[in-house]
């Protein structure tokens, strides 16, 4: 069984590397998809990357102002409370990556036979920068949608995470890490982003 700590390194063995299982379950996800079932892994990478953020802030912009007012101000709220959640969750990230320092899985295993899809766009794996990204949409959105719409949320989410494990660019505690990332930084980010629905409120009585 492969690890990814040292054998002294209790915390890192068993809360990142759960004693062998993060490499087993990366290879078997990775090794798993048909060279024919790439393109589904590159598309959703694509759409879950946060590259994306100010498409969908404009889109939801753009829809809040075809609505009512009372539902228009729901979507207002969706909208700010993703783009500050979003820039909390990529800073909080950006710096776990940087602290945390963990090798991505080419680096980490490179002896390893496994299949590498794509340049990551930095050196470091935890956490999953598209699925910190993803969580934070689905964590936005929410409240505008009835459970159809929700599972389907939870199954982009999901699919983006398993895209990026199926593509070799992160192990699955990479993505587990970027989900509860984005929630948590999504959820603390609330105040912030009442003060501002409250500032553009004011704003727009004003004009």
């Amino acid at each position: 069984m492969q690890t990814l700590a040292s054998a002294g390194d209790w915390s890192r063995h068993w809360l990142y590397d759960w004693g062998g299982a993060n490499v087993d379950l990366f290879l078997s996800i990775n090794r798993a998809v048909p060279d024919a079932w790439l393109w589904l892994a590159e598309s959703l990478t694509w759409l879950g990357s946060y590259w994306g953020a100010p498409a969908v802030a404009a889109t939801l912009l753009l829809w809040s102002r075809s609505l009512s007012s009372g539902e228009a101000m729901r979507v207002k709220m969706a909208l700010s409370r993703f783009v500050v959640g979003l820039l909390l969750a990529l800073s909080v990230g950006a710096a776990a990556k940087a602290a945390f320092a963990f090798p991505r899985p080419s680096t980490a295993l490179e002896e390893t036979a496994f299949r590498v899809v794509g340049t990551p766009d930095s050196l470091y794996t935890l956490p999953s920068g598209h699925a910190t990204y993803v969580a934070v949409l689905v964590a936005a959105v929410w409240p505008l949608f009835g459970w159809p719409a929700r599972v389907a949320l939870l199954t982009f989410m999901a699919s983006v995470g398993w895209s990026r494990v199926a593509l070799g660019a992160h192990f699955p505690a990479d993505v587990l890490a970027g989900f509860a990332l984005g929630w948590a930084c999504f959820l603390a980010a609330n105040p912030l982003a009442r003060w501002v629905d409250g500032r553009f409120s004011v704003s727009g009585h004003r004009q």
